[in-house]
């Protein structure tokens, strides 16, 4: 309850994600962050309140990182139902990862030999 409270009360709760903003500081990072041998790996369900913005960013992103790769929590027979999801997954690999599970058979995936 502490918690949940504490999250209510920032002002930030309700608001939706700025995936774009989040990524476009990471792309302009001094000194860079992203290059040739990043792997830069996003959890989100997608939905961000300006996709638009998300979308350029993540190309952007995608254009400095070695790869990256999408972990969604929403499950995967429910993407089909969701644009964003459709339109990120069109830019990147996403992985789904709805349940323990799912994450642990990602992270194994992830694994390079």
């Amino acid at each position: 309850d502490l918690f949940r409270n504490f999250v209510k009360e920032s002002g930030i709760y309700g608001r939706g994600t700025d995936l774009g903003t989040a990524l476009q500081q990471l792309c302009t990072m001094q000194p860079a962050v992203l290059n040739s041998a990043t792997t830069l790996l996003i959890l989100s369900d997608t939905k961000t309140i300006d996709q638009p913005r998300a979308v350029r960013a993540l190309l952007e992103a995608k254009r400095q990182s070695g790869r990256v790769i999408w972990l969604n929590p929403i499950a995967e027979n429910k993407w089909k139902y969701v644009k964003s999801i459709q339109t990120m997954a069109s830019i990147c690999p996403m992985v789904s990862c709805s349940t323990l599970g799912a994450l642990a058979a990602a992270c194994r995936k992830l694994i390079v030999p």
